[in-house]
């Protein structure tokens, strides 16, 4: 294939920030994870803090980091897409075997991470090339329209109680639980191939996965990031819509859940909520952004955002070894500070190997093998 990737000088900033930060809030989340799994079998009080930091980092973080990833990998899908259709060559042929390549690195992935979502942008990514040729306000109908049902979906399905699949949960304790190395792998791959199919998330996370994947690329098509570095008024109206809705949503579920009211079992506010605090934090990264603010701290979460796939296999290779295998006995706010750490040694990290080097290691390696030749890694 003669086409070639995007080069480093060609990438956009704030794509690169809003990556970076998707991955800070990726490994708190799935360090946090972790720890509910080395917990689940022991009965300890909750202490205030431990709450605390529970509630903030769900609020903040929780589902937020894979959501903005979706919306990211549908930006960057459209992006390359266009890219190669424009050098004259076969563009669905080209994403095919590149999504089957990321197939690879997902499942070499899973043997560290049993929550492994790099099989589910794979999997994904084959079904969103079928939309690649509808137009922009198609795109984000369809996208918005999926995000907007799929909560009734959730509802349906969980009053018919067909969202849970608590065999294979057990079976993932059942390897888990053994503290050996091989049962750990076998533990993660239960938990990817087998648990993960059950309906909430084979169905469920996948459409929602799917609706962000529309809107991504239907913000490349309008060139919304470019906008919105031009036009504050645009920023700031979707900021203040998400941020209202956001707290509206944040409320409902607060009294729904204490006066036990039924509306989730008919609308589930789950992903709604997500979604609004996602879109609110993130266009909040943006307005700041532009402002010229903080850039050593925007300029950090870029270069970190350069090396997503390399920095997201490394935290859970990390993880797996300290928290997995070697199963450290500590309490969930050093597993969240470990994580703070691991990210910070991987700015360092990133800053250092871009450098030398003119992409991540597995950014490298999944190029050249998408485009079935080797371009130069080193600079």
């Amino acid at each position: 294939m003669n086409g070639s990737p995007i080069l480093q000088s060609q990438r956009t900033p704030i794509i690169d920030i809003l990556r970076g930060w998707a991955l800070f809030s990726v490994v708190i989340m799935n360090y946090a994870t972790i720890y509910t799994w080395n917990t689940h079998s022991v009965k300890t009080e909750t202490d205030g803090l431990t709450s605390f930091i529970e509630s903030i980092s769900e609020v903040i973080l929780g589902s937020k980091g894979w959501t903005l990833l979706a919306v990211l990998f549908g930006f960057g899908f459209s992006v390359l897409l266009k890219k190669i259709s424009d050098s004259g060559q076969p563009a669905n042929l080209f994403f095919i075997k590149r999504m089957l390549w990321l197939f690879v690195f997902a499942f070499i992935n899973t043997l560290f991470f049993g929550g492994d979502i790099l099989n589910d942008y794979a999997f994904m990514g084959l079904i969103l090339l079928l939309f690649y040729h509808f137009n922009t306000k198609t795109l984000f109908v369809l996208g918005i329209a999926i995000l907007l049902l799929t909560p009734f979906l959730q509802s349906f399905l969980g009053r018919h109680h067909l969202l849970f699949t608590p065999k294979y949960r057990d079976l993932f304790y059942q390897f888990y639980d053994k503290n050996t190395f091989w049962d750990h792998i076998k533990a993660n791959l239960v938990m990817r191939y087998q648990w993960m199919f059950r309906l909430s998330y084979a169905i469920i996370l996948h459409l929602i996965q799917l609706g962000c994947f529309l809107i991504g690329a239907a913000l490349h098509r309008s060139n919304f990031f470019s906008k919105a570095n031009q036009s504050s008024r645009l920023l700031k109206r979707v900021f203040r819509i998400s941020l209202v809705f956001s707290i509206l949503l944040f409320s409902a579920q607060i009294l729904i859940e204490k006066y036990e009211w039924t509306f989730n079992t008919y609308y589930d506010l789950f992903y709604p909520e997500v979604l609004c605090i996602m879109v609110f934090i993130t266009t909040g990264i943006i307005w700041l952004y532009n402002t010229g603010k903080i850039k050593k701290i925007f300029s950090a979460l870029q270069v970190t955002g350069k090396m997503t796939l390399t920095n997201y296999v490394l935290q859970n290779m990390i993880a797996f070894i300290l928290f997995i295998y070697l199963k450290a006995d500590w309490a969930l706010h050093w597993y969240i500070l470990t994580a703070i750490f691991v990210f910070i040694l991987q700015i360092f990290f990133s800053i250092w190997w871009l450098k030398k080097y003119n992409y991540g290691l597995l950014e490298w390696l999944w190029r050249s093998l998408s485009y079935g030749k080797l371009f130069p890694l080193k600079k």
